[in-house]
């Protein structure tokens, strides 16, 4: 079974996201800044109580995943290309999930060390998603 996490926005102004949650919907930045070397990109975590509803990102350089999807989905009503760019989710058992996934011709992508995957957008409907353990 899969449990809603958090989604994650891209944004263009990692610092000006933030304030503007903290000014609209009375949300906490719940860390600094922080980099992830995978996805190149940078994020802080967005929530109430300690408890993250949504992760803002910014992409470090032209050429990441997040900053070609911002590039596509720019408009005369969405300058910058901002929007939704991930769901997660969290799995009682990731392993059985990942494995019917893939029975089913779904792909996925491992990351190394780690329990959680992703589950590539062609697999489910362009929604690009994360899973995880769900904690004990």
């Amino acid at each position: 079974m899969m449990r809603f996490k958090h989604y994650t926005i891209a944004v263009h102004d990692l610092g000006s996201a933030v304030q503007n949650y903290k000014n609209l919907f009375g949300m906490d930045a719940l860390n600094e800044p922080q980099h992830n070397d995978i996805g190149n990109f940078d994020s802080v975590s967005m929530g109430y109580e300690g408890k993250t509803v949504l992760q803002l990102i910014q992409s470090s350089s032209e050429d990441t995943p997040v900053a070609r999807l911002m590039r596509d989905r720019v408009n005369e009503f969405n300058p910058h290309g901002e929007g939704v760019y991930l769901l997660a989710f969290e799995a009682d058992d990731p392993e059985e999930l990942a494995h019917n996934i893939e029975s089913h011709g779904g792909r996925i992508t491992r990351i190394p060390g780690s329990t959680n995957f992703f589950v590539h957008p062609t697999s489910s409907n362009f929604g690009f998603m994360e899973i995880f353990p769900t904690p004990k």
